[in-house]
């Protein structure tokens, strides 16, 4: 049986997690900027010369968003909260809060001499947060005591699947950086849509796989 008082814990952390996901998705967009000595007639092209901020804004913006629903899917098979779990989601807002900064810097420089080192930064960002995920997903795994009963295990087992691949992905991405700083954005990009896939979509793909051996 749920508590009041195990339900207002969640309850809380999911509040305190959704502001910073909502400050650091407002944030994304204040460094899209347009040069302030724009000759008269230049204004399409100097909207069109965003397009660096433009994909960095779209990449970082979708990737939060997958996680703002993300998160509000785990918490749905949290029952109760503990410090480590509080600790972990900590860390894992750390990551959020601080998205915007290499995302800014990733905009300005992609496409420049400065473009990879660019890319690295923004990729490695990414590959801590995604590892920070992990932390936390993998630590309420193992106590089926935080979930809920009702949480199924097609849900459980997709989850984990996807938050094993997603640092693996990243480091990908990281590495492709210093070959195509521009390709390791889009990748980017894909992973997001990537993680918007519904967990038992991997649960699925595991189960018939091992049915094939």
């Amino acid at each position: 049986m749920v508590t009041a008082e195990e339900t207002e814990e969640t309850t809380r952390l999911e509040a305190f997690s959704d502001g910073i996901f909502a400050i650091a998705m407002t944030l994304l967009v204040l460094e899209i900027r347009l040069p302030e000595d724009i000759a008269p007639g230049t204004l399409a092209n100097s909207l069109l010369h965003l397009w660096r901020s433009y994909l960095a804004f779209l990449t970082s913006f979708a990737t939060i968003g997958v996680m703002w629903v993300n998160h509000h899917r785990v918490f749905n098979l949290i029952r109760r909260t503990d410090q480590a779990i509080l600790a972990f989601n900590l860390l894992l807002m750390l990551g959020v809060s601080f998205l915007p900064f290499p995302t800014l810097v990733v905009a300005r420089h992609i496409g420049t001499p400065d473009g990879r080192t660019a890319a690295m930064f923004f990729n490695g960002t990414f590959t801590a947060i995604a590892i920070a995920w992990g932390f936390l997903w993998r630590y309420v795994a193992r106590r089926r005591h935080l979930l809920y009963e009702e949480a199924d295990h097609a849900s459980i087992h997709g989850i984990s699947r996807q938050y094993l691949l997603g640092p693996v992905y990243y480091l990908v991405a990281l590495l492709v950086a210093i070959v195509s700083p521009l390709t390791s954005v889009i990748i980017d990009l894909l992973l997001a849509i990537f993680f918007a896939l519904p967990a038992r979509m991997f649960h699925r793909q595991s189960t018939v796989s091992g049915s094939r051996r």
